[in-house]
C-alpha cells in the first residue's frame, strides 16, 4: 500500500534486546510515526533494517511524505475476542 501522508510526530529510534527460542540474542529495531491522511490519524512503525537505515534521518513534522507499508491484524485476549490493526512502514520518502 502506498499513501500520501503528513507527518505529525516522529519517535526516536529504539533497539530492544530479546532472546530467541534458540537462546541467541537479537534486537528488535523500531521507529514510530504519527501520520495524518485526510481526516484519519494513524500510528505507523518502521521496523528492522528499515528502522535502522532511518535511525538518524530527520523527518519534518507537518510536511507531506509518500509512505509504503502494510496492515497486519491480530486477535488477542482470553477468548481471542480483542482485535488490533497495526501499520508497518516499509519505506518513507519526501514528496
Amino acid at each position: 500500500m502506498e499513501i500520501l501522508v503528513t507527518v505529525l510526530e516522529v519517535g526516536a529510534y529504539s533497539e530492544r534486546q530479546y532472546q530467541r527460542q534458540d537462546g541467541t540474542t537479537e534486537y528488535f529495531k523500531s521507529r514510530g510515526f504519527v501520520l495524518k491522511r485526510g481526516g484519519d490519524t494513524i500510528y505507523g512503525e518502521l521496523t528492522g533494517e528499515a528502522a535502522s537505515k532511518n535511525r538518524d534521518t530527520q523527518f519534518q513534522q507537518g510536511m507531506p511524505y509518500i509512505v509504503k507499508g502494510f496492515w497486519k491484524h491480530r486477535t488477542w485476549g482470553d477468548n481471542n475476542d480483542r482485535h488490533e490493526n497495526s501499520f508497518y512502514i516499509t519505506d518513507i520518502q519526501t514528496l
